[in-house]
């Protein structure tokens, strides 16, 4: 009996995988993703433009926040070749001790609420390998990003305004496996690399403010910071076909 079912089992595996894929005669034209991001970790130079390379390299990581895709694709070549195009709402912020001035008139460093926006715009191809199957498909892809973003720091009611002075492109490369959920619906894996960095000029609109009577001061009005999105990008999505 066991010698039986190892053979019917064998004979199954052996016939699923001697079938054409189905996906390669899937009718859909467009592929349209909403995705829930995981980033593992970004840079932020608070002196980049400093004289010294010691305090020009320092840096502070934002670990692990997520953020949100919105990708469509469309079929090129014979539902292997597909072009997609897809933006990004990456927002997060962190409390740190970062600043220094002067708390009635005596040196203090502040906790500071350091935050930033990124707004990627991503054009990618992506190659469907031929071992997918109708019920899963796996998948790479390569493209180029643009982005742009802004950053800000609040001490109390003390914020500044951001200007970038320097946007990024560059390559990108992912991969991935689409799983059948339900008919023209299914769920994505995703790992996506990328290495954008962007730089600000920053300006507080004013340096001096007072709180429950205590006199808050800042040394600077005007600061840079650069922001490094070097992390890996782990991808959750939903995937519909029309």
């Amino acid at each position: 009996m066991k010698i039986k079912n190892l053979i019917l089992i064998l004979f199954l595996t052996a016939n699923l995988l001697a079938q054409e894929s189905d996906y390669l005669n899937r009718p859909s034209l467009f592929d349209l993703s909403i995705n829930l991001n995981y980033n593992t970790g970004a840079k932020v130079f608070l002196t980049p433009r400093s004289a010294d390379p010691d305090l020009r390299n320092q840096y502070y990581t934002f670990d692990g926040f997520l953020s949100y895709t919105f990708e469509i694709k469309t079929n090129v070549w014979n539902s292997i070749i597909y072009f997609g195009i897809g933006t990004e709402i990456l927002r997060t912020s962190s409390l740190l001790y970062s600043v220094r001035g002067l708390f009635n008139n005596l040196p203090r460093t502040f906790q500071v609420e350091e935050s930033f926006q990124i707004y990627p715009l991503e054009l990618m191809i992506y190659y469907i390998f031929p071992f997918s199957r109708h019920w899963y498909w796996t998948y790479m892809g390569s493209g180029i990003g643009v982005y742009y973003g802004s950053y800000s720091r609040k001490i109390y009611d003390l914020m500044s305004k951001s200007k970038v002075i320097r946007m990024d492109y560059g390559i990108l490369v992912n991969a991935g496996v689409d799983i059948s959920l339900i008919k023209n619906l299914s769920l994505k894996f995703e790992m996506k690399f990328r290495d954008p960095e962007l730089e600000f000029r920053n300006e507080f609109t004013k340096t001096e403010t007072f709180i429950n009577g205590d006199r808050i001061q800042l040394f600077e009005k005007i600061f840079y910071t650069k922001i490094n999105l070097d992390g890996l990008n782990l991808i959750l999505g939903l995937n519909y076909r029309f």
